[in-house]
């Protein structure tokens, strides 16, 4: 993963080069495991000690996305990791706009950072109002240590309009699927978009 000083310096090469690359956030309180589902995606790799990410991070990795014509195409993601500290409050904001998607983590062995995920939801709707977002409960293999059950994840998802999915970061469950739905949402989005602007 690379540390990256500002979106525009990073990836607006890769924004304007090729129809297919988007750029998506990953947001959540500190330590629900944005940095590990990442690095699961981008690396298949997990690392047990906590690092916590200050300020911003990038990683990127094509996606293969089956679009709504049955066309399979490969979709590049450039997922900014940010830093869930309050400090990087407008640090975030800044690194949100211009964003295709977000996915939004809680840890489901705290549940006061699933409380918190109204707020990470209404920040990205105020920066991106027509983005994709995708809703990933965390850390569900452990399970002697889970508080927060599937249920309110559900409602969760329904309050957002959002896609679901319990997923770890150590094991991999549902990691890449959630990273796959989030490639052919904005995917999609970016589709529509375009031929909205063609009418």
């Amino acid at each position: 993963m690379t540390e990256g000083p500002t979106p525009s310096a990073a990836d607006s090469s890769d924004e304007s080069s090729d129809e297919f690359k988007f750029r998506v956030v990953l947001l959540g309180e500190a330590a629900v495991g944005k940095t590990s589902l990442i690095r699961r995606f981008t690396e298949n790799s997990f690392d047990e000690d906590y690092k916590q990410t200050i300020g911003t991070t990038f990683a990127s990795k094509d996606v293969s996305v089956t679009d709504d014509e049955g066309q399979t195409r490969q979709v590049r993601l450039i997922v900014w990791d940010m830093g869930g500290q309050t400090t990087y409050r407008e640090l975030r904001r800044q690194f949100m706009k211009g964003s295709s998607g977000a996915i939004i983590a809680y840890d489901v062995t705290r549940p006061e950072t699933f409380m918190a995920m109204n707020n990470w939801f209404e920040s990205f709707r105020e920066t991106c109002p027509n983005a994709a977002v995708v809703i990933a409960a965390n850390k569900v293999d452990l399970l002697d240590s889970r508080i927060v059950p599937v249920e309110p994840g559900l409602m969760l998802r329904d309050w957002f309009q959002a896609d679901y999915y319990e997923t770890s970061a150590k094991t991999g469950a549902a990691v890449t699927d959630v990273f796959d739905k989030l490639g052919k949402l904005v995917l999609r989005q970016a589709r529509a978009e375009k031929k909205s602007s063609e009418m």
